[in-house]
């Protein structure tokens, strides 16, 4: 919360009559430490429903509409987190967990995790995902 968020929420505090319960409202544009956002809580269900999809589709040899039905899920929230900004480091850090976890999946071949056959650009696009990843917790 900044310094000018914290004078106007003290000051509510203050001009608040003493009743019961003292009711205050922050200024516009201070959201309430709620936990984690939508955002961030529908960043990280995509990343574990990435994970769903590889590991349950080839198991139960799902047919192309179960498939599609499940990606089509996933690419909603991918596309939401093009579009929504994030509103705090935990948003930036949910859609670099998501971007990362896609682009292990689709920039590799037949482990996500090996790296060597990736080019120099890849390779440091993963870097500073898992960077921002680490400086956003």
């Amino acid at each position: 919360m900044s310094v000018a968020t914290r004078r106007a929420a003290l000051g509510a505090i203050l001009a608040a009559p003493l009743t019961g319960g003292a009711v205050m409202a922050l200024p516009l544009g201070s959201p309430p430490n709620l936990g984690p956002s939508d955002l961030v809580q529908a960043c990280d269900w995509a990343v574990g429903q990435s994970v769903y999809i590889d590991t349950v589709s080839h198991q139960e040899h799902w047919d192309d509409d179960r498939l599609d039905e499940e990606m089509d899920r996933y690419t909603e929230v991918f596309r939401r987190a093009i579009n929504e900004p994030s509103a705090s480091p935990a948003g930036i850090s949910a859609k670099a967990r998501l971007l990362l976890r896609d682009l292990k999946v689709n920039t590799t071949g037949w482990h996500p995790d090996d790296e060597s056959t990736l080019s120099d650009d890849d390779r440091l696009v993963r870097v500073v995902l898992r960077e921002v990843i680490k400086l956003c917790a």
